[in-house]
């Protein structure tokens, strides 16, 4: 259910159940609940953070006409790769690499 729910909307449900949790008035049921749901808040939050950075990389590299900038393959997003195997190995990031664009053959200073 926490597919369709904005980022917005889910830190918020996120922020209320943890000053739910913290008050103490809710019965060891509802807490573990509560627990539940969060888990899960945060994991979906994670996933539109990972896509909004994505998105952000991409925009990146299309304004810099003059470098490309690249990124590590993401191999839990494709159908047959290992997702990482502890959270501080999914929030690796390695370094981005930069190289030249070769330049186009129509244009003029390419012999210059």
């Amino acid at each position: 259910m926490t597919q369709s729910i904005p980022f917005e909307d889910a830190l918020t449900e996120l922020q209320q159940i943890v000053n739910s949790l913290e008050a103490g008035q809710v019965s060891l049921e509802q807490s573990l609940s509560q627990f539940e749901r969060g888990v899960s808040l945060v994991s979906h939050c994670k996933s539109l953070l990972d896509q909004a950075h994505q998105r952000v990389e991409m925009v990146v590299s299309r304004l810099n006409a003059e470098t490309v900038e690249t990124a590590p393959f993401d191999v839990s997003a494709t159908a047959d790769g290992e997702a990482p195997t502890s959270p501080e190995e999914s929030l690796k990031i390695a370094p981005a690499k930069s190289r030249k664009r070769r330049p186009e053959p129509d244009q003029k200073d390419l012999f210059s």
